[in-house]
């Protein structure tokens, strides 16, 4: 084997790999570069940590600068207590902090940070300055460090507080650098995480400028709701109603706000949850969140919430993530508890009906005030008086007063005709002839039908694959069963064909290749539709524009959050379009692709679809029997209508021998 060989190589570096090494003790640069792995994952990871320590020092003020998507610039300014020199000199060096100095002290975790990693971290993979000055001195300090290692010390002039600039964040680490996301994408998360943070101190002022243009301005408030209506837009703000406050079981307390059944989007985003004044994503109080709106909301549809949880220190423990971003409860149960009922029981008394009856929602076992309810066991046993039982938290239970006691509401032709389609499954007198309608359009007093000949030409011209995987062409059929139900026979079994779901199926697939082909219109709508985006999807937004274009949706800025949709695909006239934009914004977010405007047309198609086939009960020949058969091999997801319903059932022919004791 040639030592040119790469497979030469590569078992050459195994052998050395192997070897015996001596131990050495890392410098204390790489020691920083492999905690910022760790602590520092994205620009957003620092703005985080900044943040977090602008607010520990008692800011009341904080604004966040960035510029390329926070890999050039992140500026945080606040006006906190500052540090004097010798502290700030302390702080840049590793496990420094002034929060916690007995190992006692990380059972009663008050602050949102404590590590004394963070400022260390940042300054091993870029070019760090700090500035700060506490108010009882008529100077501050200023430190620079470039990749770890201190450069500068020197007096400065400013206002007091501390002000800390990061440039070329991961210069020295490329292997970092280069998994960095577009400057859009990295914008995004820093949006999030502001939010994250405006939501839980309302009374701290927070700016956020994103090369040289102002994205974010929070004003400091006195009440949570204000907060969210800056936030969460007014869509969510008029959707959301107070939680019960219960007196504290083992000292935890669950309080905020939920929304209403009727608001739901795709993504749990909107589901804000803190811990101790601490943002938090944890399983526990996510399943009392879903739990609690069970029955309630379509499955895939998720409410909006921010809700705050005091728990005593002692209970919970933040030293489990290098982010914080998830915990450690000690005890679940009583999280489950204070989460569920403060939701489910406000949930049961309809708060949303206002001046009409209150009415109670049957919600089942959910509402159990005399017993046990879902979720029995997560985290824990279930037990007498500390179980999961409603009645101790029924008594002197405490309703949040409206932190906005006003809650004001504002309520801010072409044709498809895809020629004659005729079907051979009805007699010639319901034969119907004509177009389709677009959706918003008066439609035709009888839906066409589709005639699945005319299906199968259509489907072999967009690519359909007629011989592929032939299964049901090849079934002999027996005859119908209630004129709905076409009984078959295969080589070891009876097989039993839902004749409307298989039409409904075979349609459906016609009209989308027919829509793709032939129908790809626009529509502009009469009145340009307003819509008003929360910070995190109009900053998806901004990355969305193509996307929509070329789904058929012509968007216009509007200034600020504020967007307007003038133009929508045909099919979709008369789909809730605001819906289906935010749905595909958050999907967009979250995975990076939306299918929210294709599933939208699919299932305006789908409905068209099942209009337009056989129906009820039908006599159909054995020969259109056998030709529907054809037609279901040459589609995809032939085994199930477009609504997910099976077309076939089959009974094996063992099971019919051993039901009759021939086995």
């Amino acid at each position: 084997m040639s030592q040119d060989d790469p497979l030469w190589r590569n078992t050459a570096a195994r052998h050395a790999a192997n070897a015996p090494r001596s131990v050495a003790v890392l410098p204390p640069e790489l020691a920083n570069q492999i905690a910022a792995g760790e602590v520092v994952e994205r620009p957003a990871s620092v703005v985080k940590e900044l943040v977090e320590n602008s607010l520990d020092a008692g800011a009341r003020r904080i604004e966040v600068t960035i510029e390329g998507g926070g890999r050039d610039l992140i500026r945080v300014e606040d006006d906190g207590c500052g540090m004097r020199r010798e502290d700030a000199l302390r702080a840049v060096e590793r496990h420094a902090t002034s929060k916690i100095s007995r190992v006692e002290d990380l059972f009663a975790i008050g602050t949102l940070g404590f590590r004394g990693e963070a400022v260390p971290s940042i300054g091993s993979v870029s070019r760090m300055e700090i500035c700060t000055r506490p108010g009882d001195q008529l100077e501050g300090t200023r430190i620079y460090i470039e990749g770890g290692v201190m450069q500068e010390i020197e007096d400065v002039g400013m206002a007091a507080g501390t002000t800390i600039l990061v440039e070329e964040l991961f210069y020295n680490t490329p292997a970092r650098l280069k998994f960095l996301k577009t400057p859009a994408t990295e914008t995004r998360h820093i949006t999030e995480m502001l939010v994250r943070v405006g939501l839980s101190r309302p009374d701290v002022r927070i700016k956020f400028v994103k090369d040289g243009k102002l994205r974010l301005d929070l004003p400091q408030v006195d009440r949570l709701k204000d907060r969210i209506l800056e936030v969460l837009g007014r869509e969510v703000y008029d959707d959301l109603y107070p939680t019960f406050e219960y007196p504290a079981i083992h000292g935890v307390v669950a309080r905020g706000y939920f929304s209403k059944p009727g608001h739901s989007q795709r993504s749990p985003n909107n589901m804000y949850t803190f811990v101790n004044g601490r943002y938090v994503s944890d399983r526990t109080i996510r399943a009392a969140i879903t739990g609690a709106y069970k029955h309630l909301l379509e499955r895939g549809r998720y409410p909006s919430v921010v809700l705050f949880i005091d728990v005593p220190f002692s209970m919970v423990d933040i030293n489990v993530h290098p982010a914080k971003t998830e915990v450690r409860f000690h005890d679940t149960q009583p999280i489950y508890r204070a989460v569920y009922h403060a939701i489910a029981d406000a949930l049961a008394e309809a708060p949303w009906l206002e001046g009409q009856a209150a009415r109670a929602y049957n919600l089942g076992e959910r509402r159990t005030l005399s017993g046990g309810m879902p979720g029995e066991g997560i985290g824990g046993e279930s037990g007498s008086g500390t179980g999961f039982d409603g009645t101790m938290l029924q008594p002197g239970r405490v309703k949040i007063e409206p932190l906005n006691a006003r809650h004001r509401r504002f309520s801010e032709q072409d044709r498809l005709d895809p020629g004659e389609l005729r079907s051979p499954f009805l007699p010639d007198s319901s034969r119907s002839q004509g177009g389709f309608s677009t959706p918003g359009l008066t439609p035709l007093s009888e839906p066409p039908r589709v005639d699945v000949g005319e299906v199968g030409g259509l489907l072999q011209e967009e690519g359909a694959h007629p011989g592929r995987d032939a299964y049901f062409s090849t079934l002999k059929v027996i005859g119908q069963f209630r004129r709905a139900y076409i009984v078959c026979e295969d080589a070891s079994g009876m097989v039993i064909i839902d004749q409307h779901a298989a039409h409904e199926r075979v349609g459906f697939e016609r009209l989308k290749a027919l829509f793709k082909r032939e129908h790809k219109e626009t529509q502009p709508l009469l009145f340009p539709l307003r819509m008003e985006l929360d910070a995190l999807r109009a900053a998806a937004m901004s990355e969305a524009m193509d996307f929509f274009a070329q789904a058929g949706f012509e968007i216009d800025h509007f200034g600020g959050n504020t967007y307007v949709l003038k133009e929508v695909p045909a099919v979709l006239q008369r789909a809730p379009h605001e819906k289906i934009i935010k749905d595909a914004l958050d999907d967009l977010s979250n995975f990076g692709g939306s299918s929210r405007v294709e599933e939208a047309m699919e299932s305006v198609l789908s409905r068209m679809a099942c209009h337009s086939v056989v129906r009820g009960p039908t006599q159909l020949t054995i020969e259109e029997c056998e030709g529907l058969l054809v037609q279901m091999d040459q589609i995809d997801f032939r085994a199930n209508c477009p609504h997910g319903r099976p077309v076939y059932y089959r009974i094996p022919l063992m099971e019919l021998e051993e039901a009759f004791d021939r086995r």
